[in-house]
C-alpha cells in the first residue's frame, strides 16, 4: 500500500511538472494586466531586455479593425492575437520589458484606452489563447 501510495504521488507530481514546463499557448492574463495604470508610465524607467522593438512592428491587424468608440471583442481581440500570439514567450516573461513596450506602440497607434485588452479579451483560465493564429502562422510559412 505504502508503494501504490508513493508511485501515485511521483505520477502526479511528474504530471504537474511536464505540464507546466510544456511550452505555452496562451498569453497570460498577468501579461494584459501590464497595460492598465503606470505600467506604460514607468516604461521608460524599467529596464527593457525585450529583443523586439514594437514601435517597428506593423499594427494594422489590430488598428485597422479595431475601433472605437464601442469596440466589438472578437474583432479587437483577434486583431490583437495577430500582433500578440507571434510574440509569446516574450510577452509573458514579465521580467523583460515586452510586455510593456508592446502596450505602449499599441496604445500609442490605436488610441486605445488604459487596460482595454484586459478588459474586453477573455478565453479561457490560461489566458488568451494562440493555437488557432499560431496554427495559421505556421501553415503560412511552409508556403513561403
Amino acid at each position: 500500500m505504502g508503494f501504490e501510495r508513493s508511485c501515485c504521488f511521483l505520477f502526479f507530481f511528474l504530471t504537474v511538472g511536464l505540464a507546466s514546463s510544456s511550452p505555452s499557448t496562451h498569453i497570460s492574463y498577468d501579461a494584459l494586466r501590464v497595460q492598465r495604470g503606470r505600467g506604460l508610465v514607468e516604461k521608460f524607467y524599467v529596464k527593457n531586455d525585450c529583443p523586439v522593438d514594437f514601435g517597428k512592428e506593423d499594427m494594422t491587424p489590430l488598428t485597422s479593425k479595431c475601433r472605437g468608440p464601442h469596440y466589438n471583442p472578437l474583432t479587437c481581440c483577434t486583431g490583437f492575437k495577430q500582433i500578440t500570439c507571434k510574440y509569446l514567450p516574450l510577452i509573458n516573461k514579465l521580467n523583460n520589458g515586452c510586455a510593456t513596450g508592446l502596450f505602449y506602440h499599441v496604445n500609442r497607434r490605436g488610441g486605445y484606452p488604459d487596460g482595454l485588452f484586459d478588459q474586453i479579451c477573455h478565453d479561457d483560465p490560461q489566458g488568451l489563447s494562440c493555437t488557432t493564429v499560431l496554427g495559421r502562422s505556421n501553415g503560412n510559412k511552409g508556403r513561403n
